[in-house]
């Protein structure tokens, strides 16, 4: 066979299908009925990805009627095998149904694998109260990590204005202590 032929038949072999990132990116473009087509399946067959793509779905009301139980269900099996969206996204429904204390288990178990949002989230909680005890070394913890490592500026932002607020009810020793923490701290994946 000519090198010709060979890299002719080669260019023609099919492309291997991503339904996932065909399905975020047509969520990404507001094709939300192709997106619900691709994830569903998914979804049903386990994959956490899918399911928090289909809560999101199902939140926003995005190419299916809007239904927060439902939304709920599909975080919530996402987050159960250790998706820290779903989990963020879980814990976010339940925050706004002022349910701190269950908001408070998934923001964490979210904030541990890196979320950079629901370390900010569990930070405001310590600073709070709301959902587990007042504690504003938790609170600077929290904000610390979310402004040393925060994907975006809004998070880094955020993160430092909470983070200087709990540091005023704090010896210096404490808040010492907790930038050595912050700094050395890594995220634990679940999955």
């Amino acid at each position: 066979m000519s090198t010709a032929v060979a890299l002719a038949v080669g260019a023609a072999a099919p492309v291997q299908a991503d339904p996932l990132r065909d399905a975020q990116a047509a969520y990404d473009h507001g094709k939300y009925a192709v997106a619900l087509d691709l994830w569903q399946p998914l979804a049903e067959q386990g994959n956490p990805d899918a399911q928090a793509g289909l809560g999101n779905l199902y939140l926003g009301g995005y190419g299916i009627g809007r239904d927060e139980a439902v939304a709920m269900a599909w975080f919530r099996k996402a987050a159960e095998q250790g998706h820290a969206g779903g989990q963020f996204s879980l814990a976010s429904l339940y925050y706004g149904r002022k349910e701190y204390s269950p908001a408070a288990s998934w923001y964490r178990r979210a904030a541990e694998q890196g979320n950079a949002l629901a370390q900010i989230r569990l930070g405001r909680l310590h600073a709070e109260g709301l959902g587990l005890a007042r504690d504003d070394v938790q609170a600077f913890k929290w904000f610390s990590v979310a402004a040393i490592r925060g994907a975006d500026s809004y998070a880094r932002i955020n993160a430092a204005k909470g983070r200087d607020a709990a540091a005023m009810k704090m010896t210096p020793a404490q808040i010492t202590e907790e930038e050595r923490l912050a700094r050395e701290w890594k995220p634990k994946l679940e999955r």
